[in-house]
């Protein structure tokens, strides 16, 4: 690898493993293109376009000692695609010091409460080769390939108000009820205009529905597991009942490119049946795939097949941005992700961005309720003009989420304000 390496490095696929040396890394010269799987990605000012490869990593401790080597998988993007702004003269000015801090992507809900709440559904082993749908009765398509949706017009949604993202999960792991949900609809009622739902586990679907009917709000609803699309999308059908008005979209998946769970061509076939059942159904709203934006910078499709773009994006996860510059990170990171999808024009939302209230710091990215409020009254001032472009993570904190290192401890506390659920207090 060449010393002119921007080397800020971001694990991107899955959290730390339990055996793996805490500390600092650094990247041999050795490379070999492999077929699948990032695990770490690195800016270059040497490459023009993203590249796979193989790397032996040296973990290294403060101090610069030894601790441990690895071979990982690593994605090379051009520097121009930082979600920092990088020169030439930044990028040689670390040539003294090869040593690249670790940068963690969120990895989003990668684990969810079972359907009976009884305990955290274990990670698949690892992507695989094909999908199949659970057959159910609900309506069949007759195409995978149908017509996409068409928004009426421009770029810009009509919502006057953010989105945000919700988990209809108790702190015990279990599911929470009718009463839970409309309490919490209720206090999220006039503040957002679009709830964010991911699957359909828990009878989710029609309790939600019920509840966003009842203040006047929409729904973003969820096929969270793409080898089940036809069952998780008759259970959407069952739920919503023939009243598509409610659904602002549905999205199919959540960040498993980025983690390793399944492959683009694996999305994209999922995202195809699911427009078709839904079709089929009555639905012609947009259907999309959601991962962050550095899986998608690697893999445009995703968007492009997509009915606009989706993707997650959080300013906390780059060690080299303080809250109150989270807006400006977004706005760079839209442009990014814009520069790399086939169609300039795409609509693109962001369909979670926030910052926790507690945790681990991440260089100058430090968790706190006041920072929180630094980083959303930055995104608010970026994207006041056009909220519904944006969906913010989340409307309580997720205690029921298992405190991990690999993501700063702070996964249970991303909620708007610090904000607990009412069943949780």
């Amino acid at each position: 690898m060449s010393l002119r390496t921007w080397l800020i490095c971001s694990l991107v696929l899955a959290p730390l493993s339990a055996g793996q040396p805490a500390g600092k890394l650094r990247l041999h010269q050795e490379r070999q293109i492999i077929p699948y799987g990032l695990d770490i990605i690195v800016y270059d000012e040497d490459v023009t376009s993203a590249m796979r490869v193989q790397e032996v990593i040296e973990w290294v401790n403060e101090a610069g000692a030894l601790v441990g080597t690895a071979t990982e998988n690593v994605l090379l993007l051009p520097t121009s695609l930082a979600p920092t702004a990088v020169t030439k003269e930044t990028a040689t000015s670390r040539t003294t010091t090869p040593l690249c801090t670790k940068t963690l992507l969120i990895p989003g809900h990668s684990k969810l409460p079972s359907q009976n709440g009884g305990g955290i559904l274990p990670l698949p082993a690892g992507p695989q080769e094909t999908t199949t749908a659970v057959k159910t009765a609900g309506p069949q398509p007759t195409d995978n390939v149908v017509a996409p949706y068409r928004p009426a017009g421009g770029n810009k949604d009509t919502y006057d108000r953010f989105g945000v993202s919700y988990t209809p999960y108790r702190a015990d792991q279990g599911c929470k009820s009718q009463q839970d949900i409309d309490d919490d609809f209720r206090r999220m009622a006039g503040s957002y205009s679009v709830v964010r739902i991911y699957g359909t586990n828990c009878n989710q679907v029609p309790m939600v529905y019920s509840a966003a009917k009842a203040h006047g709000m929409k729904l973003f609803l969820g096929i969270w597991e793409p080898s089940a699309v036809q069952e998780e999308a008759d259970n959407i059908i069952a739920g919503i009942n023939g009243d598509w008005n409610i659904v602002h979209t549905v999205s199919v998946g959540n960040e498993l490119v980025n983690n390793g769970q399944a492959t683009p061509g694996q999305i994209i076939q999922a995202v195809r049946r699911a427009r078709s059942i839904l079709r089929a159904a009555g639905y012609n709203g947009p259907v999309v795939a959601v991962d962050t934006f550095v899986a998608v910078v690697a893999h445009p499709e995703l968007c492009n097949e997509s009915d606009y773009c989706a993707i997650n994006a959080h300013a906390f996860f780059d060690s080299t941005v303080g809250a109150e510059e989270s807006g400006r990170w977004l706005q760079r990171t839209i442009s990014n992700v814009r520069s790399a999808i086939s169609s300039p024009d795409k609509k693109i939302v962001i369909t979670e961005t926030g910052w926790p209230t507690r945790g681990a710091s991440n260089g100058r990215a430090i968790p706190s309720l006041e920072n929180q409020k630094l980083a959303l009254h930055s995104i608010k001032q970026q994207f006041g003009s056009n909220p519904g472009s944006i969906f913010l993570f989340s409307a309580f904190n997720d205690l029921w989420k298992k405190k991990d290192m690999a993501t700063f401890n702070a996964d249970q506390y991303w909620g708007i304000e610090g904000a607990v659920s009412s069943c949780d207090q």
